[in-house]
């Protein structure tokens, strides 16, 4: 979450903003996660329809007509509660690398337990048992459990479109470009802008990639069967990010 205000006020603002408006709820976690395990419906429309009551907001102050949701956990929970509420969505699933997605929570000292549920817990669709687990192992289960609940969620005849887009072609105008043109998105021509990197912005320092970080990727897909393999295509072709490679 970035402030609008600067300083410690903007530090107010974060906290303020987390406990009341952006909370853990509104934001897929928390009772989201728990309301998600035990099929709490309820719950989650309920959440959902308070989310779409500030979108709707926001779109008549701004005059907006198009709403785009940047939500990592979107597919654990709340988008159960848009397919009831919606006639009809398109998805986007930003991908990225699952060894600089592992590294770059590692970095930042993240909670698993606030923003992920156990990895044996009986809805997941990658059920693991996590006692041989590392700490990054965990983030890879995350990644390939999301991986796998867009797969399901995107053929519901809800999703109009869903379309892929890999985090390192966020740099390229022409892929941007072929990205809109796929959602039928009216836009200008795409221009690429400078990377950030949001580990270094908050005072966490630039995260690089070794060969231990490969080494324990191998090591969870060695747990996964065949089946479940054969299911998470985008290891079909998989490269390794360069070792030394910086994780945002």
């Amino acid at each position: 979450m970035r402030p609008l205000l600067p300083g410690a006020l903007g530090d107010l603002e974060r906290h303020f903003r987390r406990r009341f408006i952006e909370t853990d709820e509104m934001l897929g976690r928390g009772r989201i996660l728990a309301a998600d395990a035990a099929a709490d419906h309820r719950y989650i429309d309920r959440v959902v329809a308070q989310r779409l009551h500030v979108i709707r907001r926001e779109a008549r102050r701004t005059g907006a007509r198009l709403y785009i949701d940047v939500n990592s956990r979107f597919v654990r929970g709340l988008c159960w509660g848009f397919m009831r509420a919606l006639p009809r969505l398109s998805l986007i699933r930003l991908l990225r690398d699952p060894v600089l997605v592992m590294r770059s929570y590692l970095n930042r000292s993240k909670s698993f337990a606030k923003e992920h549920v156990s990895p044996n817990a009986p809805n997941n669709l990658l059920r693991l048992d996590p006692s041989g687990f590392s700490p990054g192992e965990f983030y890879l289960w995350a990644w390939c459990e999301c991986y796998l609940r867009f797969d399901q969620f995107a053929a519901l005849p809800v999703v109009d479109k869903a379309v892929e887009l890999r985090t390192e072609a966020l740099n390229d105008a022409a892929s941007m470009n072929r990205f809109m043109d796929a959602l039928d998105l009216p836009h200008r021509p795409a221009r690429v802008l400078a990377p950030s990197n949001s580990n270094l912005g908050q005072g966490y320092g630039a995260t690089r990639i070794s060969a231990d970080d490969v080494r324990l990727l191998h090591r969870f897909l060695d747990r996964l069967t065949p089946e479940l393999r054969a299911r998470l295509r985008y290891f079909e072709s998989y490269a390794p990010p360069q070792l030394g490679e910086t994780a945002s």
